[in-house]
């Protein structure tokens, strides 16, 4: 059931019951040939569907838009909010969730740059409510990590990974909405730090944390392959990505609020 969409007394009723969705996202650059809105658009769509799946186990919120993307700033369009910010307003609308009677929360998120601070903000609510009884459950977590195995295991994309602006996100974005995308413009880069502890593509789990800005690792915004990118493959990736969303969401439905003795 979409939240919005509803009465406040209906939400009052059904909050306990059901899982809150939150999609996180973000507008920001995604270099010369995608819109500002994909990551939005892109977790948008893969929320509609977790919902079309679940209609009567879940609350679908609006997506909020705006995300942790200072390290894309340098480059026209992007909007963000700083770590700080972006913390407490995930804080505060997980209060909002809490107070309506919502016991089990989960955030999906569509931006790389939310994952350091959305997990601050659940460490956060979950001191604040250590003493509830029950305590509620709260999970977050990027929809393509939820599909790592799967996505590990396809064989129809050229690209080994996913990053930004890069073959897998241009693909859906075509499969969405070919009218944004300007393919004769795509062109990504593929930087390299000559280390086996960080690739800054990404396409090799980096065994360190390293933060760089975007404009130190891409001229034109835009990561990877995108110009391998077709419609039918962001409909496959679709395809791969919703089912263990579902799959997760269906489980934390079921997960028991009792405390260890």
């Amino acid at each position: 059931m979409l939240f919005a969409e509803l009465t406040s007394p209906e939400i009052g009723r059904l909050a306990p019951d059901r899982v809150a969705i939150l999609p996180l996202a973000a507008v920001e650059q995604h270099g010369q040939h995608l819109p500002l809105i994909t990551d939005t658009a892109l977790v948008t769509e893969v929320a509609r569907r977790v919902e079309s799946a679940l209609p009567d186990e879940v609350l679908l919120l609006p997506t909020f838009w705006a995300g942790n993307s200072h390290h894309h700033i340098k480059f026209p369009g992007t909007m963000s909010l700083t770590s700080e910010t972006y913390i407490r307003v995930l804080v505060d609308l997980i209060e909002c969730l809490l107070s309506a009677g919502s016991r089990r929360i989960f955030l999906l998120n569509g931006h790389g740059g939310n994952y350091i601070p959305f997990n601050e903000a659940l460490y956060r609510v979950a001191m604040a409510h250590r003493d509830d009884n029950p305590r509620p459950w709260i999970a977050a977590q990027n929809y393509w990590s939820l599909a790592g195995p799967q996505l590990a295991a396809q064989d129809f994309m050229d690209s080994p990974r996913l990053t930004h602006a890069c073959e897998y996100e241009t693909s859906m974005m075509l499969a969405l909405r070919e009218d944004l995308v300007k393919m004769d413009l795509a062109r990504g880069s593929h930087p390299t730090r000559n280390s086996k502890f960080y690739d800054p593509i990404l396409y090799t789990p980096p065994l360190v944390s390293v933060v760089e800005t975007y404009e130190a690792v891409t001229p034109a915004g835009a990561l990877g392959s995108p110009e391998k990118a077709t419609a039918e493959k962001g409909r496959k990736l679709f395809d791969l990505i919703t089912p263990p969303v579902v799959e997760f969401v269906r489980e934390f439905a079921t997960w028991e609020f009792t405390r260890p003795e």
